[in-house]
C-alpha cells in the first residue's frame, strides 16, 4: 500500500504546479510594461522585451516576461511570444514558467498560451499543449492533454479545470501514471481526478486502479484526507477489490490507515481464496505481516473456477 502514499505526492507536486500557473494570470493581474524597443505598424504596435510583474506588500512576487508583444490599434487583443516568467509562493520557493506565445482580449480579460510548461523546485514537469483562462470568472482550462514529468514517475491526464475562486482543481478524464520505488514500480489509474483545497482532499473517480507487486486495488472512487500536510487515510468506495498473493478480498468501503499500515473492509467484506468464501461483518489486512483478520467470520466452500483478480 506504499505506493498509495507515492500516488497522493504525485498528485500534491502535480496540483501545486497548476495552482502556481493559475497564479500567475487571475491572482496577479500585470501591473506594469517595460519595452526597449518599439516599432508602430499600420494597426499594430510591436514591443520587445515586454516584462509584466506583480507585487505583494511591496515586493515582487511573480514576474512574466514576453521577447515580442503585438498590441492591436484597432481591438482590445494583444500577442505575446517567448513567454517566460516565475513566481515565488514563499521566500525560498522558486517555480518558472515558459510558453511559446499566446494571446489576449484585455477587455474581456480572457486568453490562451501555447506550449505551457512549468517547472517545479527542479523535481517536476507539467506539459500542456495549451492552456485558456478567465480572469473575471478566476477559471484556467484546457480540452488538451496534460502531462507530469518527475524523478521516477509520469502521470498524464486529458482536460483540465481550475476554478479558484471555489478552489477546485478537476483532471477530466483518463488519469493514468507509473511510479518506480526502490521496492519496484507501479501503475495507477483512473477516470477523473478532483482536488479540493478547501479542505486539503484528493478523489479519484472511476474504475480506480493500483497495481504493484504486494498488492493491487480496484474500486469506484478514493478520497485521501489529509491533516496538515500530513497524510492521515484512503478512503476506496463502491465495488472495492484488494488482490493479494492469491487471495481477493472485497467490500463496498474500505479504509487504508498510513500509521498503521493497514486496510479496514466493511459494508459486506468477504474473502475468496481458491473454493473457499468467507465473510464477517470486518475484514482487516496488515501489510506489514501479510495477514487478513476476520470478525464474526462465516465460511462457505464451493467448487468454482479459481479466482483470477479481474474486477466483477
Amino acid at each position: 500500500m506504499n505506493r498509495r502514499t507515492t500516488v497522493v505526492y504525485v498528485a500534491s507536486a502535480f496540483i501545486a504546479g497548476i495552482v502556481l500557473l493559475a497564479g500567475y494570470f487571475f491572482v496577479n493581474k500585470p501591473r506594469s510594461v517595460a519595452s526597449d524597443h518599439v516599432q508602430q505598424g499600420e494597426k499594430v504596435i510591436v514591443f520587445r522585451d515586454v516584462t509584466y510583474s506583480g507585487e505583494k506588500k511591496g515586493v515582487v512576487d511573480w514576474e512574466i516576461r514576453a521577447k515580442l508583444m503585438r498590441k492591436y490599434i484597432d481591438t482590445t487583443r494583444v500577442e505575446m511570444e517567448g513567454i517566460r516568467g516565475e513566481y515565488k509562493p514563499k521566500p525560498d520557493t522558486v517555480v518558472t514558467f515558459t510558453g511559446e506565445k499566446g494571446e489576449m482580449d484585455t477587455a474581456k480579460e480572457v486568453g490562451s498560451v501555447q506550449r505551457v510548461e512549468v517547472f517545479y523546485k527542479g523535481e517536476y514537469v507539467i506539459k500542456s499543449p495549451s492552456m485558456e483562462f478567465d480572469f473575471k470568472k478566476s477559471l484556467a482550462y484546457t480540452a488538451s492533454p496534460v502531462e507530469l514529468q518527475g524523478k521516477k514517475f509520469t502521470m498524464v491526464g486529458k482536460g483540465l479545470n481550475a476554478d479558484t475562486a471555489e478552489q477546485v482543481i478537476t483532471v477530466e478524464k483518463d488519469v493514468s501514471g507509473t511510479i518506480q520505488e526502490e521496492k519496484g514500480k507501479y501503475k495507477f489509474a483512473a477516470d477523473k481526478f478532483v482536488y479540493l483545497l478547501k479542505d486539503g482532499t484528493y478523489i479519484f473517480e472511476g474504475n480506480v486502479v493500483v497495481r504493484g507487486e504486494r498488492m493491487d486495488m480496484f474500486c469506484d472512487k478514493v478520497r485521501v484526507l489529509s491533516s496538515q500536510d500530513t497524510m492521515e487515510k484512503i478512503e476506496a468506495e463502491s465495488r472495492v477489490q484488494i488482490v493479494t498473493k492469491g487471495t481477493i478480498a472485497k467490500s463496498q468501503r474500505a479504509v487504508y490507515y498510513f500509521k498503521e499500515d493497514r486496510v479496514v473492509l466493511t459494508d459486506g467484506p468477504e474473502i475468496l481464496r481458491d473454493n473457499l468464501t468467507m465473510k464477517g461483518e470486518i475484514i482487516t489486512y496488515n501489510l506489514t505481516t501479510d495477514k487478513f483478520s476476520v470478525e464474526k467470520p462465516k465460511m462457505k466452500i464451493e467448487q468454482r473456477p479459481r479466482a483470477t483478480g479481474t474486477k466483477g
